[in-house]
């Protein structure tokens, strides 16, 4: 790759190697990265990108100003890293945590605590009437509003919110999470 030089502009200057572009403008592109690029994205990988793609061009002999050269290739590199992060829903993706995410949710005692849960949580829904029930449902799964509610339901806003109260109060005085029972 050739660039004319600051110096001497009517001289060119003999093919650079990556390595030497690596050390002299690395830490700049890292810097461009981190001030550009969202937190999902490593800098690092970004720099790498841009000395990849600079690598699989074949012919380079038409590069006569190295840096803006460089910094061309790296938002070329940022703008494809978003629309593959945005077609891969990069940004729906939740990073592993051991403490979050581990093994520990596997432990089959923890396993069968969680199911008699939602089987005591099933059962303490079913105990409720039906116009409750349903209220219930439609705000909880449905995510509907009490408004909403009280529309699809024919009954007022008040009512909906005797209906939630009641719901929550016969729930949780049913279904104790933290215990086996």
């Amino acid at each position: 790759m050739s660039f004319q030089s600051r110096k001497n502009p009517g001289q060119k200057q003999a093919a650079l190697d990556l390595d030497m572009l690596a050390r002299r403008y690395g830490r700049a592109l890292r810097n461009y990265f981190q001030k550009r690029a969202p937190a999902s994205l490593d800098p690092e990988d970004l720099v790498q990108e841009v000395f990849a793609k600079i690598a699989r061009r074949a012919d380079t002999s038409d590069v006569v100003a190295v840096e803006p050269y460089l910094f061309r290739t790296a938002n070329s590199v940022l703008i494809d890293s978003l629309r593959r992060a945005e077609a891969r829903g990069g940004n729906a993706h939740e990073t592993f945590e051991e403490d979050v995410h581990g093994l520990a949710d596997s432990d089959p005692e923890r396993v069968l605590i969680g199911k008699e849960g939602v089987e005591r949580l099933i059962s303490a829904l079913y105990e409720l009437p039906g116009p409750v029930r349903q209220a219930f449902a439609l705000y909880h799964f449905e995510q509907m509003r009490h408004a909403e509610i009280a529309k699809r339901l024919g009954i007022s806003i008040s009512t909906i919110e005797k209906y939630m109260a009641r719901a929550n109060t016969h729930i949780l005085a049913k279904v104790d999470f933290g215990n086996r029972s």
